[in-house]
């Protein structure tokens, strides 16, 4: 529980620190909140900056359950296509992100390194809030496992290097 609240705590500041630089800068255009569901991120918070037609991303993802499971993830938009009135920003993106992704269970502890490639669509309700929808790949960077216990009689450890990426998200512009 203390490693949660310490994630916790690091993932505020570095937040704010996005955050802070990006309001000062002269020509600002759009900070963007998030909350969404995905793999591999989760249940997820985020925020986001946006430079014209490019968004960099943070988020941090959890899910409810027995384990301790959460994740970071990190990731570049860029807007390419389509046209909206309630926004300037094209509706059609791809995004690149990297995932940490951390799960525990009494047993084992897991490590995961993902990297996403995707395609998605921003459908805009109104000037403020929208919502996006995008699809694609998740390929496993790295896994680090550390046994708490040893493994039972019968052991099924499946290694998928190569998995579906997907993701629905709200988001506000603030």
């Amino acid at each position: 529980m203390k490693k949660l609240k310490n994630f916790s705590r690091c993932t505020f500041f570095l937040c704010l620190l996005i955050f802070i630089p990006f309001n000062q800068l002269p020509g600002q255009e759009k900070v963007n909140l998030s909350a969404g569901l995905g793999l591999p991120e989760l249940l997820n918070l985020g925020i986001r900056y946006q430079l014209e037609q490019t968004q960099l991303g943070l988020s941090v993802g959890s899910f409810p359950s027995e384990d301790k499971l959460f994740c970071i993830s990190g990731a570049v938009y860029y807007h390419f296509a389509g046209t909206s009135e309630l926004s300037n920003r094209r509706l059609w993106y791809g995004r690149f992100g990297l995932t940490y992704l951390h799960d525990e269970t009494d047993a084992v502890i897991d490590k995961y390194l993902y990297l996403d490639l995707r395609v998605g669509r921003d459908i805009n309700f109104s000037v403020k809030v929208g919502m996006e929808i995008d699809a694609g790949i998740i390929f496993q960077l790295s896994k680090e496992e550390t046994r708490k216990k040893p493994s039972g009689w019968f052991n099924l450890d499946l290694d998928f290097p190569l998995l579906p990426a997907l993701g629905v998200c709200v988001f506000y512009r603030i």
